[in-house]
């Protein structure tokens, strides 16, 4: 009996045994795959405890988690004067670049990714709200945004690893797109170039200058790290923040970090800030006790729309206002009586035309003049649209009250 007993103990020491073995199996099963079942689920794959970008001494296996080789991000920002582009009070996005951690980069890395509809892409996800805010703050100086878009994700969005489709767990096509612009919009919202360098005494002007070190000084205490400072013909009119990303660009965190090579070309002293939109300058004087309405325009130009303060599309050549195509390019010629201007694109001349800004070959030429840098009809610079355009949807530019102010400021090209 007791032998009996005995060999009953030892099979349930052995089952317990095996139980417990089993569950310690199991749950180490269950870590090992926690990070596969984290990732099954739709969209990015969720990193877990991901390493920073650029500080490894080993080489990384899981690269849809660490970005590699392209592991320092830049975010680089435009101040377009020549023209102008954006609203008057802030930098513009230029884009999101993957440098290699010692300042080298690829592009272009992928051609099947190359895609010709970011505008599309971004509709299709239903992200009107970010094409809305990239219409306003990502420009292109020459009116083609959407063109401006493609060049930026097929040059530097197809190099960045961790955006590949094989990082994706119910991939959908393109999505990859929305993570990248999606990313570089909510860095640029949180570096607000112009505040920043406003809050230390450096704003536009046409007779101040400043000294790289002043300018470097307030964007060093904003970002925690130097940034990249890049100038034209002494004008300030690039700033690039450098990242290191812990995770992937999606979903990871963006740390700032020291510049990964000497990238600036700005001369030490006597930096110009130049103000947007400038109106043309004029070399005619005014006769004593006379008060000038304003400089005419002259030679080729676009015409920009403001609205609210912000930049909102320009004219095109029909004179019909849009936020997503090309600007026109407008010939203003002084009137031979002195007494304004007159205006011209592709479709013809340009007039108000029952009460619509116009241009085509059966217009006559109507009067303009020019009232504080805006463009002037009959003494108004103020013009009326039934709404702000979006997408595709142009709209007719009114002399009569309508639901929206606008106003067109000339940008000489």
């Amino acid at each position: 009996m007791s032998a009996l007993y005995s060999l009953s103990g030892l099979w349930s020491l052995i089952v317990s045994v095996s139980v417990v073995t089993g569950a310690a199996n199991a749950a180490s099963n269950a870590d090992n795959c926690l990070r596969a079942s984290i990732g099954a689920r739709s969209g990015p794959t969720t990193c877990l405890d991901p390493m920073i970008s650029c500080q490894n001494t080993t080489a990384v296996e899981d690269l849809c988690c660490f970005n590699a080789p392209g592991g320092q991000l830049l975010l680089t920002q435009f101040w377009d004067t020549t023209p102008s582009t954006g609203p008057n009070n802030s930098w513009t996005v230029h884009g999101l670049w993957p440098d290699h951690c010692d300042g080298t980069f690829d592009a272009y890395c992928d051609s099947s990714r190359e895609y010709k509809n970011i505008t599309a892409i971004l509709q299709s996800y239903g992200k009107t709200d970010l094409l809305d805010y990239m219409n306003t703050y990502w420009k292109d100086y020459q009116g083609d945004d959407e063109t401006f878009w493609e060049h930026e994700w097929n040059k530097h969005g197809t190099c960045i690893n961790t955006l590949e489709p094989k990082c994706y767990s119910g991939y959908t096509g393109q999505e990859e797109v929305v993570d990248f612009f999606e990313a570089a919009v909510k860095l640029f919202k949180g570096l607000d170039s112009y505040a920043i360098l406003e809050n230390a005494g450096i704003v536009p002007s046409t007779t101040k200058t400043y000294d790289l070190s002043q300018i470097q000084d307030a964007l060093t205490t904003a970002h925690g790290f130097a940034v990249s400072i890049a100038c034209s013909d002494g004008r300030l009119d690039e700033i690039w923040y450098h990242f290191n990303v812990r995770g992937s660009v999606a979903t990871g965190e963006f740390v700032p970090a020291a510049p990964d090579g000497g990238k600036g070309d700005c001369a030490a002293t006597g930096i110009s800030y130049v103000p947007k939109y400038l109106p043309a300058t004029s070399s005619t004087t005014s006769p004593p006790g006379s008060k000038p309405t304003g400089t005419p325009y002259s030679g080729e130009g676009f015409l920009q729309a403001y609205t609210g303060g912000a930049n909102k599309g320009c004219l095109i050549s029909a004179g019909t206002w849009y936020t997503a195509g090309t600007c026109a390019t407008y010939t203003a010629a002084a009137r031979a009586s002195g007494a304004g201007f007159t205006l011209e694109s592709s479709d013809g001349p340009c007039d108000v035309v029952d009460g619509v800004f116009s241009c085509a070959t059966d217009n006559s030429a109507g009067t303009f003049t020019s009232v504080e840098g805006s463009l002037a009809y009959a003494g108004s610079a103020v013009f009326y649209a039934a709404a702000v355009p979006a997408g595709i949807v142009q709209q007719k530019v009114l002399t009569g009250v309508d639901q929206v102010e606008v106003s067109f400021v000339w940008q000489v090209v």
